[in-house]
Order: C-alpha cells, then structure tokens, then sequence
C-alpha cells in the first residue's frame, strides 16, 4: 500500500514501542475466542504488519526504526530477534527497561541521574 507519512519525512528517528507476542500475555481478551496460542499470533501479525509497513515506506527509507520492547526478559529478547529475522527487517531494537532494571528486580535510581541505553544495531539480514 502507498505510504504518505503526515509530517515531512527527514534523516530522523521513528520508535516503535512493543510487547513482545507471548501465550498467555498477549491480546488476553481474545483468548476465549483465539486461544492462548491464537491471540499471541495475531499480537505477532499486527506487530510484524506495522513493522513491515514502516520500512518499507519509501519516504521514510534514511529514518532510523527504533523498536522499543517489553517485557525486558532474554526469552522476549529471542523473540524479537526472531521475529526480527523471519521478516528480514532492519530495525534497531532497544528494552525499555534497560539500563533501569537487572535479572527482573528494580534498581534504585535518581531520576536525575543519567541512564545509559545500549540500542541494539539492526540485524544483518540477507536479502
């Protein structure tokens, strides 16, 4: 489908905030209908539809693609990596928890201080 972004695309960034497609976790109220396995593939169709959509719009082919996620496990990790790959996509991918929280337990932090993120670079994917 053609994409006209409603702003004037520039060398910027765009950010994608995320919850990782999990059983259990994802669309939760369609699961009567779906299923826990059913409702956690259309989280994951909608995400990779969006995801797909954004990089592919010519206009927006010099901005950064940012992918924010939660829940900031390494099995989520995995996942988005995975997802990620099938696609063939060149996002950055960042935890939005990182930097803020280790192995699951909230640190303590000024919120004046200072966080430093590690933005994963986009999978080198062959295409």
């Amino acid at each position: 489908p053609p994409c006209t972004p409603p702003f004037p695309a520039i060398n910027g960034a765009i950010v994608v905030f995320a919850k990782v497609p999990h059983p259990g976790t994802s669309k939760t109220r369609l699961s009567p209908l779906l299923g826990a396995d059913g409702a956690a593939s259309l989280a994951q169709a909608m995400l990779s539809d969006i995801l797909i959509c954004l990089s592919h719009c010519s206009p927006l082919k010099h901005t950064v693609k940012v992918l924010v996620y939660a829940p900031g496990t390494k099995t989520a990790e995995s996942k988005l990596v995975s997802i990620l790959s099938s696609l063939g996509l060149d996002y950055h991918f960042l935890n939005e928890r990182e930097g803020r929280v280790a192995e699951g337990k909230k640190e303590e932090q000024n919120e004046n201080e200072n966080v430093d993120l590690e933005i994963h670079p986009p999978l080198q994917t062959t295409s």
